[in-house]
């Protein structure tokens, strides 16, 4: 392994060596196995990177669960077994993107977000990050960062616990109707990727629905387990 870093108080980030002639689309999801207290245990992550990035990198929110604990406690040097990679939630190279991650959600978006940029990908893509506080934005700098790297690449952070008296001046509340609208605008059949919880995938997917678009647009990824 070659990085393990906290990145929020709650959520944990490792990089691994990418093995020789691994391959992933953008972006798919792995089985990372490794010793635990409960013995060597597998758990299904999605990978946080392109697949152009020369390591794998994983992040998970931590719990009191032999995996998560373990997961957290992975050093530089530590060993890891990685099966696959698995999965269709996977980015459409020619189609406007509107990325919509609630927390830990945005692993998989982000490394959407990072073969865009990497590839130079001629589409928009606008990603719409839910988070409960501050503090909890996950990737924040990887993210300014693409912004910066690729003038076709938009954030919106809004933020649902936040206290009124923060310093925060962005956005607050939930993905809703009037933000899906403004990340839409202007754009021609954009696919709508969703990653969060159950609760966050099922609301965004009726609101899409209301406005109209096509279900064979809207693709999603629910994380089990989430807290």
């Amino acid at each position: 392994m070659l990085e393990s870093t906290r990145v929020t108080p709650t959520i944990h980030s490792v990089k691994f060596e990418k093995p020789p002639g691994f391959q992933f689309a953008p972006v798919q999801f792995c089985g990372l196995e490794f010793q635990t207290t409960a013995g060597s245990l597998e758990y299904p992550m999605s990978l946080a990177c392109s697949p152009t990035r020369p390591y794998l990198e994983f992040g998970a929110r931590i719990s009191e669960s032999p995996w998560k604990q373990a997961f957290a406690a992975l050093r530089p040097g530590d060993e890891a077994e990685v099966d696959g990679a698995y999965g269709h939630f996977l980015l459409h190279e020619t189609s406007p993107a509107i990325l919509i991650a609630g927390g830990i959600g945005i692993t998989p978006l982000k490394g959407m977000a990072e073969f865009a940029a990497d590839r130079k990908l001629p589409i928009e893509v606008r990603l719409a990050y839910s988070n409960r506080n501050e503090e909890e934005i996950a990737y924040r700098a990887e993210l300014e960062e693409l912004t910066r790297r690729n003038p076709r690449f938009e954030v919106v952070h809004t933020l649902t616990r936040t206290p009124d008296d923060s310093s925060w001046t962005g956005r607050r509340g939930r993905v809703d109707s009037d933000l899906l609208g403004k990340l839409s605008s202007g754009l021609v059949d954009p696919v709508y990727y969703v990653c969060g919880t159950e609760g966050l995938v099922q609301e965004t997917y009726r609101s899409l629905m209301t406005f109209g678009v096509p279900p064979d647009r809207v693709v999603h990824e629910v994380f089990r387990g989430y807290g």
